[in-house]
């Protein structure tokens, strides 16, 4: 796997092992990337992103590589948070430009309200195994806890058959199929009515 663009384009990252994960394929994460910068007038710099699911870190990484000052990468599995710590390490991160966080991302929410960080961009690519009502819940819960800046982007990563969120924070502006997987961009906010 490969980073697609930024100052780190080309050059490689690990993915953990295993099927507890399945990394964003390079032509999807491109895809993505490119609808993010769209969303930002191509200016990522001043963003704070989190990569809720972070697997081997790949989006957030994307994003670091593409102008985002601080990315926070949250996720449950010990050897994916390795992972993501040696990819960052292997690419000259600077520490203060990410955290990284070994915890399901539900239980994470006091520990990012309490740190004082809002982000800009969040990226759910959850398990296909959970549900979207759950993912949704995170979203909101995130919202709540004061984690997230009212009109940031939310990215979320399904398969093409499951269900959009339906959160009470979130408005669904796009969505794009790629294959097998669809990709749904949602913004931050009260919108009630709209």
């Amino acid at each position: 796997m490969r980073v697609v663009g930024g100052i780190w384009k080309g050059r490689s990252i690990d993915a953990p092992g295993g099927c507890g994960t399945r990394p964003t394929t390079d032509r999807t994460r491109e895809s993505i990337a490119s609808s993010v910068l769209s969303f930002f007038d191509l200016e990522l710099e001043g963003m704070s992103c989190l990569d809720a699911f972070a697997g081997s870190g790949s989006f957030g990484i994307e994003m670091l590589s593409r102008g985002a000052e601080h990315c926070t990468f949250i996720d449950s599995d010990k050897q994916a948070i390795r992972i993501i710590g040696r990819n960052l390490l292997s690419l000259g991160a600077a520490s203060p430009s990410y955290r990284i966080i070994c915890a399901e991302s539900r239980k994470a929410i006091p520990s990012l309200a309490s740190s004082g960080r809002r982000f800009d961009l969040i990226f759910l690519d959850p398990p296909y195994a959970m549900d979207a009502v759950e993912v949704a819940h995170l979203v909101d819960r995130l919202y709540a806890a004061g984690c997230v800046f009212v009109d940031a982007l939310a990215v979320y990563e399904r398969t093409a058959g499951a269900p959009s969120l339906a959160a009470a924070h979130a408005r669904l502006i796009r969505s794009r199929k790629l294959g097998g997987t669809a990709v749904d961009f949602y913004r931050m906010g009260d919108h009630h009515g709209s």
